[in-house]
């Protein structure tokens, strides 16, 4: 085999194992969803855990449906940047708790707090800086949803994004330890998300984790499709190559 048929060979193997193995890379993704999806299921079949202010395994409680009594102090509410829904731009609103024992209503050992992914609100289109006009019911409140020990966020360069410029509310992303760093406020490490009603104007209409399992192994045939198309492709240049070959006269 000369350099004119090795390298297009070289070149030919190589596309069909990347576009191979992204197949792969994308049903190992729909069997990740799937499985979170049924790890989900089976959470939401359990009883709802109460959390309290004494300290919690995080690893305990992933993915679990939990119910949290406390106090909501909006004025230490976050808010991430670029969620959007139905196409509408807006925030994900993020609040501490500070939990309440449940047995008097009283503040909790060591004053604990957890926080709580309340819902999605749009932002000002007039004005991006601006902090929608947030409801929070005053006074003691219960709410359920599922205990997370982090949000699935966009990945940004230069690392972990915390307050905006001037100490503003608008994050582009959060953890629990900037968080906590930035209010003073004793955290459990994990926080809520809210999937009970509340009146306070925001939609918790949530994906789910599962979700998109189908639309994987819809990129993964696409990428076989094209492994193939590139086999075919080569296979039949490789013949036709051949036959002008042979068809050549002999060198005298």
């Amino acid at each position: 085999m000369g350099p004119r048929t090795l390298i297009p060979a070289i070149a030919a193997i190589a596309a069909i194992a990347l576009t191979v193995s992204l197949g792969n890379w994308q049903l190992r993704r729909a069997s990740e969803k799937e499985t979170a999806q049924l790890d989900r299921d089976a959470a939401m079949r359990q009883p709802a855990v109460t959390l309290g202010a004494a300290p919690i395994d995080p690893s305990a409680l992933e993915g679990a449906r939990v119910v949290a009594r406390g106090v909501l102090l909006p004025e230490q509410s976050v808010f991430l940047d670029n969620r959007t829904r139905q196409g509408v731009a807006g925030f994900h609103v993020l609040t501490p708790m500070r939990l309440l024992a449940a047995a008097d209503g009283l503040p909790g050992a060591g004053d604990r707090h957890v926080l709580v992914l309340r819902g999605w609100i749009a932002r000002d289109i007039q004005d991006r800086n601006r902090l929608p006009a947030l409801q929070t019911p005053p006074g003691a409140v219960q709410i359920e949803g599922i205990a997370l020990a982090e949000l699935a966020q966009p990945m940004l360069l230069g690392g972990e994004a915390g307050p905006g410029p001037d100490g503003s509310r608008i994050w582009q992303r959060v953890s629990l330890p900037s968080y906590s760093g930035w209010s003073g406020l004793a955290m459990q490490p994990i926080l809520i998300r809210q999937t009970s009603a509340l009146d306070d104007g925001l939609a918790r209409d949530w994906v789910q984790p599962g979700s998109g399992a189908d639309k994987h192994r819809a990129y993964a045939v696409q990428w076989y499709a094209m492994a193939a198309a590139v086999a075919l492709f080569w296979a039949v240049a490789t013949w036709l190559a051949r036959r002008r070959r042979a068809a050549q006269p002999a060198a005298g």
